[in-house]
């Protein structure tokens, strides 16, 4: 199915979820989709599955990318240096501001129960279709994983949520009771939703691009696994993933690609972007509009004399989020191929028309902090901070500020990380040390001694996690997972200080003192719990 079809089709149903659920129900649909079609017939169905991607992908393309940048920007970690902009009450834990009532807390909240209330129906209608066998596995196996995958998102984020697996009608819903459903009832329906996606692939590798695949299935099984602390199951599935399935790792250079468009070896599951789906960048709501990624991760740069806009340095930025130094101080620069290939460290001095003879530097130089260099303590970090080469866009225009780069959630390296820690809670260091020698002998110079490590502990993997899979929304969940989330962020939550240049507000690092030991959990969305009329807000807040 062509991306333009995938778009077009989101957009339909995009449609059809703006009206009022009362509307949605009424026999006479003022759509020629209808809700027939949708629900009982393989292109209506096929088409309803289509629609899932989109409202996944439409949290990653609003208007600047925020709630999207909170999580994949692992903002509220050990590793972040949020500097302004995105929502300050997630990131920063801030006690003065209403958690309960931010839009970043309630738009994810909404995204993945649209995606429940859409999958309830593809599954429920589409089991009872009289359609082909084949093609109903298909069509089941994509919104089981879509279903297990915003389940998965909602119990580890909230920790009490609604559990529900029927599809809205007009009987029930005025009816619905909401109650917080047991972690052990939720999970079960996540095992059992990826269980049955695992087995209507019957072992075929196979998936187009921006599709969830077997391959994801068998990731996120192996990630639910290690939340469930079935560390066999984990290592039996992370263990087919490495040696069944058609990834391989690839050099660290050629994973975020130049022209951001590619789907690689790693390539587990990738959120796809056209930008010629239905005509360009202008075209609002009614089809793709590309997102805002790559402003976020990269500085401010250009508004540093003697500078413009340039496609090596990241293009436009805003200079929201960074690396922290912690971050930074896990690399060691000389042959960690990571260091280079995903982060920006420097940026020169590139306007032809500037006039140079007024300041103490020339064109060709690079821009460092310091007495007539225009960096000082107050704009160092907006403009020359380090910027994340994993969402930089080299195809478009420097001062283009959308792109169409497509953006990484499931990477194959995270496997091997998965594979490590699994054995390694067995009892089976040999084999955790053989994954995860694998995974730095891929992103480490033979000229380093200790490329390949002979022990390894808890702080091994959360160090090489870091290293890996920094600002690809990975961390916070992982953090939690393994109980470390408060003690590192007080560690070394934001920043406090780079290379020398002590940071100028003291609400960059802020978490440190802020997070408390709810913070390890959302709050339900006040905007929900009036709506459900009764149903528990989450401890702390």
């Amino acid at each position: 199915m062509k991306i333009n079809k995938i778009y077009f089709f989101g957009g339909l149903l995009l449609v059809l979820l703006s009206w009022g659920c009362t509307d949605f129900l009424k026999e006479e649909n003022p759509s020629e989709v209808t809700t027939d079609f949708l629900y009982h017939t393989k292109d209506g169905l096929e088409s309803a599955v289509v629609g899932l991607y989109n409202i996944d992908r439409a949290m990653a393309d609003d208007d600047e990318s925020k709630d999207f940048s909170v999580i994949m920007g692992d903002c509220g970690t050990d590793i972040d240096f949020m500097r302004a902009a995105l929502n300050q009450a997630v990131s920063r834990y801030r006690p003065d501001l209403n958690f309960a009532s931010q839009t970043t807390v309630r738009n994810w909240w909404k995204k993945e129960y649209m995606i429940i209330e859409r999958a309830n129906s593809i599954i429920t209608f589409g089991s009872a279709t009289d359609i082909p066998d084949k093609d109903k596995k298909k069509i089941l196996r994509e919104a089981y994983i879509h279903r297990a995958n915003s389940y998965f998102w909602l119990v580890r984020k909230f920790d009490n949520i609604w559990l529900n697996l029927e599809p809205t009608t007009a009987g029930n819903f005025e009816n619905r009771e909401f109650k917080v459903a047991s972690q052990e009832d939720v999970y079960k329906v996540i095992i059992s939703d990826l269980d049955s996606a695992i087995s209507y692939f019957d072992g075929d590798w196979t998936v187009r691009a921006g599709q969830y695949g077997l391959g994801t299935a068998l990731f996120l099984r192996t990630d639910v696994a290690l939340w469930r602390q079935d560390y066999q199951t984990a290592a039996t599935l992370a263990e087919k993933l490495i040696t069944e399935g058609p990834y391989k790792l690839a050099d660290p250079s050629a994973i975020f690609t130049r022209d951001g468009r590619d789907n690689t070896s790693e390539s587990i599951f990738v959120m796809q972007f056209d930008e010629f789906a239905t005509g360009g960048a202008d075209v609002g709501t009614t089809g793709p509009s590309g997102h805002r990624l790559p402003l976020v991760f990269t500085p401010y740069y250009s508004l540093i004399p003697g500078m413009v806009m340039a496609s090596d340095f990241g293009g436009y930025g805003w200079g929201r989020v960074h690396p922290n130094e912690y971050l930074l101080n896990l690399y060691n620069p000389s042959t960690d191929k990571r260091w280079d290939s995903w982060w920006q460290h420097y940026y020169i001095f590139n306007n032809k028309a500037f006039d140079f003879s007024s300041v103490t530097y020339q064109l060709g130089d690079t821009a460092k902090y310091g007495e007539g260099s225009q960096l000082t303590g107050t704009n160092f970090f907006k403009n020359a901070e380090v910027g994340c080469k994993k969402y930089f866009d080299w195809v478009k225009l420097p001062n283009a500020t959308r792109s169409f780069n497509n953006l990484y959630i499931y990477r194959f390296s995270e496997v091997y990380l998965m594979a490590a820690e699994a054995n390694w809670r067995l009892g089976n260091e040999t084999k955790a040390l053989h994954f995860i020698n694998e995974l730095r002998k891929s992103r480490i110079s033979a000229a380093d001694p200790n490329r390949e490590l002979t022990s390894f502990d808890l702080e091994t993997l959360v160090e090489e996690q870091a290293r890996e899979l920094a600002f690809e929304g990975r961390r916070w969940f992982f953090l939690k997972r393994i109980g470390e989330l408060v003690d590192r962020v007080r560690e070394h939550g934001g920043l406090t200080m780079f290379k020398g240049i002590i940071a100028t507000d003291p609400a960059w690092y802020s978490a440190r003192t802020n997070i408390k030991e709810f913070h390890v959990r959302w709050p339900i969305p006040q905007e929900e719990i009036d709506a459900m009329k009764g149903f528990p807000q989450n401890e702390g807040y």
